[in-house]
């Protein structure tokens, strides 16, 4: 199943189109003499492309791929420029989601903090969630940590059996084995027993991990379930953009999200990778209002429902915890849905405001010029910069680009480790005692441009010191790279620069 993806990605399709214009050049040289001719389309062609792509208000880094195809390869990097480059959605689709984000609103809109009062001096990291998410964070919230998948698990299972009215799951990968047939059980009980039962899942990220026909048969058994983007053999840049969030939420009180899926391997049920280690968050409280107006938007727009009265799955009234802290759940995505990057915004404004310490853990380190300055930038002001990848990889040549970029973070003072007993798939940010982030956003150009993603900034929540005591304990179970232990070949290296120019388009 894993050749169906590779067969279906866009960089394969770019690959083919690029051998099918050098054959056109080579049969070309050979058969006709008529270069000036087909230089003059080429340049007609390209001209306007190339104005295109350099006048775009976009990162330098999605800009260089493009124009060193198109100078390569002039033809068909139009064709897929046209087709990749900006993937559109209909306007009644268009239409269809701002109308459903118009009606949620009305509901988040309830129980805004003050930001000053509730953030202080590093208010600014509130302003931007909520100026381009249309999500405010909330006061009064309570928060739980989980260190592994399996501590998720079971109070997943707990949470799920209370379900009185609804719930609501969406995942990128469901995966059948022991925890998935834990859950489905619940599921079909429940919905037999008239509670509302809606579940999507990544299409193409569920490849290979469910049979045919898989939300079919869960209708059947009274789960309105739905594929997110489903495949169709025709070639699209929509196909690109997969939902990558992780999303459950229980009668509008309580919400989980954070790195795990509906697998084995997320609660350590299959060993392939070692010790899978992976973090997540329950949430009780008012700021479960922001991850169910995430799941309505994509659901319904999945489902092309029109706008609904939401009265029955927003909670009236939330329990509010004296010590809960500030709690700030936001999603992210491609455009046109979200015209800015905020998942990376996000961990850039964590980055700058550290003062002492910044630790991070991410199973993917491919990190674009905005994000490489941040952390190197903390590192020379004096913060205490830490990052825990991998040490077990789950995709060998994205392994080799995370360890191509050691060498500039370690210039800088910004301390690197590999976690040796297994594979890290955990997405978290923790600065100076006082602020995280959790969620499901990697520090790769997929999680960061192309995918729907969502998470949730903490600040001053009692789960912060737990936080940090598993990052220490992750940290004392890592092996540090140094410039003077960190090896990497010759042709590895060459390999990860090619890799890594056009990282941003795969």
């Amino acid at each position: 199943m894993k050749f169906i993806k590779r067969v279906f990605s866009k960089t394969l399709v770019i690959f083919l189109l690029c051998l099918l214009q050098l054959a056109l050049i080579v049969t070309t040289a050979y058969r006709l003499d008529i270069f000036p001719v087909v230089r003059l389309i080429s340049i007609a062609l390209t001209l306007p492309v190339f104005l295109v792509i350099v006048n775009k208000k976009e990162c330098p880094e999605f800009k260089l791929p493009w124009l060193v195809l198109l100078f390569l390869l002039p033809v068909f990097t139009v064709m897929a420029y046209l087709l990749f480059a900006n993937p559109k959605m209909r306007k009644k689709d268009q239409r269809r989601l701002l109308a459903i984000q118009a009606q949620t609103r009305r509901h988040t809109d309830r129980n805004r903090p003050d930001i000053e009062e509730a953030l202080g001096e590093n208010a600014g990291i509130g302003r931007y969630l909520e100026a381009h998410n249309q999500l405010h964070g909330h006061v009064g919230s309570r928060v739980t940590y989980y260190r592994v998948g399996e501590e998720c698990w079971v109070d997943l299972l707990s949470e799920l059996e209370k379900a009185e009215k609804y719930i609501f799951m969406e995942y990128f990968i469901i995966e059948e084995g022991q925890m998935w047939d834990s859950i489905h059980e619940i599921l079909v009980r429940k919905a037999s027993q008239g509670v509302e039962v809606r579940l999507i899942y990544d299409d193409i990220g569920s490849v290979g991990t469910v049979k045919g026909g898989f939300d079919k048969e869960l209708r059947k058994e009274g789960i309105d379930c739905l594929r997110f983007n489903p495949f169709r053999p025709i070639i699209s840049g929509v196909y690109n953009n997969r939902d990558h969030r992780k999303i459950t939420v229980i009668d509008g009180k309580v919400g989980f999200t954070g790195g795990i899926n509906l697998g084995d391997e997320y609660i350590n049920r299959d060993d392939r990778l070692g010790h899978w280690k992976d973090t997540a968050i329950r949430i009780e409280g008012s700021a479960v209002d922001n991850l169910l107006a995430l799941f309505l938007g994509v659901f319904d727009m999945m489902a092309k429902k029109p706008p609904q009265d939401y009265d029955t799955y927003f909670a009236e009234q939330h329990t509010c915890f004296a010590d809960g802290g500030y709690v700030h759940p936001f999603g992210d995505g491609p455009k046109p849905v979200y015209n800015e990057q905020i998942g990376e915004n996000n961990y850039i404004n964590l980055i700058n405001a550290a003062k002492h310490y910044c630790y991070i853990t991410t199973p993917y380190l491919i990190l674009d010029h905005n994000l490489t300055c941040a952390l190197r930038n903390a590192a020379y002001r004096g913060v205490d910069v830490r990052i825990i990848t991998p040490h077990i990889p789950d995709k060998k040549t994205i392994f080799a680009m995370t360890r191509s970029n050691y060498p500039h973070l370690l210039a800088a003072g910004v301390r690197i480790y590999e976690y040796t007993p297994g594979f890290v798939h955990a997405k978290m940010l923790l600065a100076d005692d006082q602020m995280a982030f959790v969620g499901t956003i990697n520090l790769d150009y997929r999680s960061l441009v192309h995918h729907y993603e969502c998470g949730a900034v903490l600040y001053g929540t009692p789960c912060l010191a737990d936080i940090k005591q598993d990052f220490e304990q992750t940290l004392a179970r890592s092996e540090e790279i140094t410039a003077e232990n960190f090896r990497m070949g010759k042709f590895e290296a060459l390999k990860c620069a090619v890799f890594n120019l056009f990282s941003p388009m795969l």
